[in-house]
């Protein structure tokens, strides 16, 4: 059982006691019902289908239950979270319990790793392994001869040994099956575009866009991120060059607590520039390793918004020099603010 289910299955534990006195052999009555924002978490066979599996096979589930369990599934922030509520027949209610995570699939798995834990005593029981068949009852025994002598054997059959009671069969001890885990909390491909504002890299303040594709899980993500800054105009490098433009690519690993995160950054790219006397393209690269922190805010149960910003030390500066006029290189540190929408599949 998941350590993140072990508060639920005690809590509703303790009310079996009285649950026992009260439960319908049949099993119990469940309703499932998910709010705003978790359209995307699994549907009612699902988490059935989880309860079984725990059991053998077997949903303890049924319509005319005495009992009445109630799962709700609602969005609060950037996480899910999870209440199961038990009443008895007359709708009094014997325990309640939360549980939350960032994934509802975790979440839904942990509820129906807690129910089926608690269901467990409520199933019909099954045979002993190794118990005797039942068998119909034995005939009365042959009549003894006359005058007490034993029966004669029939001619060429040997002499039977004495007859010796047969040992009682001693049952196995059954051994309880092993429950399955949950399945592991698998990657979700993310995909997100935004727009930034970076100083450091270019002579000015520029803008640019980015794009990001990875891998989610839980607490961690890795993406490859794509940057492209405006071509910009600034003094006093406009005499002697149009514009500046840059092209860069990073890796970003990321670590996630509910709203917040904070990355690595190692980048690489290029600066083109263009000569205003000669029209000439130039092309200088640079790199980069840095951190970033960040505000993660879910919109729905597939879209985020990030606020993020960066900070790099420049490890490899370019420098651009002119035949005639103030020389210039990028900045040793750099910065940058980006605005993102991030969607999960």
């Amino acid at each position: 059982m998941n350590r993140a289910a072990l508060p639920l299955a005690a809590s509703l534990f303790l009310a079996a006691p009285v649950a026992l006195a009260q439960v319908a052999p049949h099993g119990a009555r469940l309703s499932y019902t998910r709010g705003p924002g978790t359209e995307g978490c699994l549907e009612e066979p699902s988490l059935r289908h989880i309860v079984a599996s725990q059991l053998g096979g077997i949903d303890p589930f049924v319509s005319d239950g005495a009992w009445h369990i109630e799962v709700v599934i609602r969005r609060k922030g950037p996480a899910f979270q999870g209440e199961i509520a038990l009443h008895d027949r007359d709708g009094r209610a014997l325990g309640r319990q939360g549980l939350s995570s960032p994934i509802c699939g975790v979440l839904v798995q942990n509820i129906g790793v807690s129910l089926s834990a608690f269901m467990r005593p409520f199933l019909p029981p099954r045979p002993a392994p190794g118990s005797a068949p039942n068998l119909p009852p034995p005939g009365p025994p042959p009549s003894p001869a006359p005058g007490g002598a034993a029966l004669p054997d029939a001619p060429g059959v040997p002499p039977k040994a004495p007859a010796s009671k047969p040992p009682h069969p001693v049952a196995a001890p059954a051994r309880p099956a092993p429950r399955p885990r949950p399945p592991p909390d698998g990657p979700r491909l993310q995909l997100g575009a935004g727009v930034l504002l970076g100083a450091g890299v270019a002579p000015s303040v520029a803008v640019g866009f980015s794009g990001v594709a990875g891998a989610r899980w839980e607490r961690f993500s890795l993406s490859l991120e794509a940057r492209g800054d405006l071509p910009i105009d600034a003094e006093p490098y406009r005499s002697w060059t149009i514009g500046v433009s840059g092209l860069s690519g990073s890796l970003v690993p990321c670590g996630h607590a509910d709203w917040f995160f904070g990355c690595a950054l190692a980048t690489a790219g290029g600066l083109w520039n263009i000569r205003d006397s000669t029209g000439r393209e130039l092309a200088l690269p640079y790199a980069g390793l840095g951190f970033r922190a960040g505000l993660e805010v879910p919109l729905s149960a597939r879209l985020a918004g990030q606020l993020s910003g960066d900070l790099s030390i420049n490890i490899h500066r370019t420098h651009i020099r002119p035949l005639h006029g103030e020389g210039w290189s990028v900045a040793p540190i750099s910065e940058a603010v980006a605005l993102r929408l991030v969607a999960f599949f």
